[in-house]
């Protein structure tokens, strides 16, 4: 569950404790939900489709690959929509900016499940019209699998210190994207659309000094311990 929030937190967004409760999970939640979906999903395709195993396992792999690629454009261009009108704002301020504004806020670092849900009844209805009922199957396991590992990441890039290579390169990088380049390092469980689209930390550097785009000032790393080397 997630935490009791006073009325006077800053966090919070809704004076209702319904509206406030929906719209917050614990990190935890998605797992418990969508783990159980995806073996069911994956043992349904291993026992009933009309293709062996290893074609499964690859569609699964697909649909993580599709989800990595979304996850960059959500982020890059929904999340970081610029609303001119006050309802607009708001709406943005639920889907992304309260995060940004309470980076470390442990009930906003994952999609409330609820949310979550019709999302996924959204991509499994396109999965299975574009690709067939056999092959959308494993494909929606994968793409869900995906957000799994996203929202695993980016918990541990604000909650942990990852040892690992690949875990300190995922953290410095989500870092950089809110204390110093908020519009580049858009990806959170892999850097590789960054690298294709040209917002890596290299292409931010090369931009700020050229003019093209902003950066937040050195200070903000200062009031935060970041230890991303």
């Amino acid at each position: 569950m997630p935490r009791k929030v006073a009325k006077d937190d800053p966090t919070r967004l809704y004076d209702s404790d319904f509206m406030e409760r929906i719209t917050r999970a614990h990190v935890s939640e998605p797992f418990l939900i969508y783990i159980p979906l995806v073996l069911a999903l994956m043992i349904y395709a291993f026992l009933k489709a009309p293709y062996s195993w290893p074609v499964a396992l690859g569609l699964w792999g697909g649909g993580v690959m599709f989800w990595t690629l979304l996850e960059y454009f959500l982020h890059r261009i929904i999340f970081h929509y610029e609303a001119k009108s006050e309802a607009g704002k708001k709406v943005m301020k639920l889907i992304h900016g309260i995060h940004h504004q309470f980076p470390n806020d442990t009930d906003r670092l994952v999609i409330p499940p609820l949310f979550a849900f019709w999302v996924i009844v959204l991509f499994g209805s396109v999965f299975v019209m574009a690709l067939g009922y056999w092959q959308g199957v494993p494909f929606l396991a994968g793409g869900i699998s995906g957000y799994l590992y996203y929202d695993f990441v980016h918990y541990a890039t604000h909650h942990l210190k990852p040892r690992s290579p690949i875990g300190r390169a995922q953290r410095k990088r989500h870092l950089l994207h809110h204390y110093k380049y908020p519009d580049a390092c858009f990806g959170v469980s892999t850097g590789f659309w960054d690298w294709v689209f040209g917002t890596t930390e290299k292409h931010a550097k090369r931009a700020v000094e050229e003019g093209r785009m902003r950066a937040y000032p050195e200070e903000n790393w200062k009031i935060i311990d970041n230890k991303i080397q």
